[in-house]
């Protein structure tokens, strides 16, 4: 049987943490081989200490340290390069994420051709905005990417080895790791899983700007990774075609005997027509960077 690997993202997670490993350490020790790596990304109250105190009784627990807080896209990374199996659960500290829930996405990966299982958190127990917000990303997410995602950010996921040594996360992105699987050619699937109130502190994770963000990065990344001027194109069309019918009835009207010097329409239908065009050759540098890399 394949080594499991769980790694386990946390910052400032003591409280929840031995609670988490008292559930979590049964469910790995039914796998022949495994272990588990925390990450504590960039912690300031006791987590290491927790973590450290934890191994010394089971040596398969390890620590890794950032020395200050990234975020948990640098969290995971730094997870996956520090393990060693060929399957790979990732869960949150906070226990929301029910840790008898991985045998079911470890089964549904290795029965069914996927790459990567991921949880769906069908009953969320968390509060009604973050429950709005998080369906209004999944559904932007999946209308800009034409997937069908009910889950894009659960915690709880399994992964193939192949998978996590090709990933690259940064910033926000580990809200979009189905997207960005799917978009490198490998299969996803999703699996419903219990879903549990936060017990102890906050969420250090929460929505921010900063995805919105990320989101636009994704759909370069993805959808236009190799056509950039479809992109930027598009856009930069639209602006030249606005800016366009503006100074084309400014002419009009000028023809007809009126001042335009002075008229705010004139500087936006100039302002349109130059960062469209700006905008175009943005898309083909970017194109021409593309076809030079292949």
């Amino acid at each position: 049987m394949s080594k499991v690997s769980c790694v386990i993202p946390a910052y400032n997670e003591a409280e929840s943490l031995p609670h988490l490993w008292a559930q979590l350490e049964p469910v790995l020790q039914a796998y022949p081989d495994w272990e588990a790596i925390v990450v504590s990304d960039g912690s300031t109250d006791s987590t290491v200490d927790v973590v450290r105190q934890l191994s010394q009784r089971q040596a398969r627990l390890r620590l890794v340290e950032q020395g200050r807080n990234l975020g948990k896209s640098a969290a995971l990374m730094a997870g996956f390069a520090a393990v060693t199996g060929d399957i790979i659960v990732t869960i949150d500290a906070d226990l929301q994420d029910d840790p008898a829930e991985i045998p079911k996405l470890v089964d549904e990966l290795e029965r069914r051709p996927y790459d990567v299982v991921g949880g769906w958190k069908q009953h969320r127990r968390d509060p009604w905005i973050k429950v709005l917000s998080s369906k209004i990303f999944n559904r932007l997410a999946n209308r800009a990417l034409k997937t069908n995602f009910h889950d894009l950010n659960c915690g709880l996921k399994v992964f193939r080895r192949p998978v996590v040594d090709q990933l690259d996360l940064y910033g926000d992105l580990y809200r979009f790791i189905p997207l960005l699987a799917v978009a490198d050619g490998w299969r996803v699937g999703e699996v419903p899983v219990a879903h549990r109130a936060r017990q102890y502190g906050h969420s250090k994770y929460g929505l921010r700007l900063n995805g919105a963000f990320d989101l636009i990065s994704i759909l370069l990344l993805t959808k236009y990774r190799h056509r950039p001027l479809h992109f930027f194109g598009r856009w930069g069309g639209l602006l030249v075609l606005v800016g366009s019918g503006l100074l084309v009835y400014l002419a009009i009207i000028h023809w007809r005997g009126q001042a335009i010097g002075e008229r705010p329409l004139l500087i936006f239908g100039v302002l349109f027509v130059l960062s469209g065009l700006q905008l175009f050759f943005t898309g083909l540098l970017g194109d021409l960077i593309v076809q030079r890399k292949r």
